[in-house]
């Protein structure tokens, strides 16, 4: 199956409930909302590494501390390393959102170099040369996407739960 990632809107009474669980139950809550769609969920999918790279140019298994960019994949604040799960406040939201907004889609295009990916052995190993453009739109869709999800989470005041594995 892969290692995907997911986002979750959570409004405030979901993100307390959350907050109060241990490690070893979040992943279970996690599912549990997902699977019974309570609340606002955005799936990535396998193209999370992907995206941290082009627009960090590191793997997202380094996160960047403090740096907006790198946060819009990972999240601000990890709350289970093992199974990865982080949160972003909705406070945090607007500068996540003006970093992805600033992002020239021409720049990354031209920076976009799949031998790049292969040799950094960014997640999936999908990045070949003879699909180089298919898979440039598909990073700019889930970048596109995600800030989408983002802007409407935002203007409901949620937070962003954010599962990868």
């Amino acid at each position: 199956m892969g290692i995907m990632a997911c986002y979750l809107s959570l409004n405030d009474a979901l993100a307390d409930e959350v907050a109060q669980l241990d490690n070893s139950h979040i992943v279970g809550k996690i599912e549990e909302l997902m699977e019974k769609q309570r609340c606002p969920v955005y799936e990535m999918d396998k193209l999370w590494d992907g995206l941290h790279y082009l627009l960090t140019g590191i793997s997202a298994s380094q996160p960047i501390e403090d740096n907006p960019l790198s946060e819009a994949i990972v999240g601000v604040h990890v709350l289970d390393t093992e199974e990865f799960v982080s949160v972003i406040g909705s406070d945090e939201l607007p500068r996540i959102l003006e970093a992805l907004h600033s992002m020239d889609r021409t720049v990354l295009q031209q920076q976009y170099k799949p031998a790049d990916f292969r040799a950094k052995q960014i997640y999936p190993d999908i990045w070949v040369d003879d699909e180089a453009e298919e898979r440039f739109a598909e990073l700019i869709t889930e970048l596109n996407q995600l800030a989408h999800f983002y802007e409407q989470s935002l203007a409901q005041g949620h937070d962003i739960l954010i599962s990868i594995y």
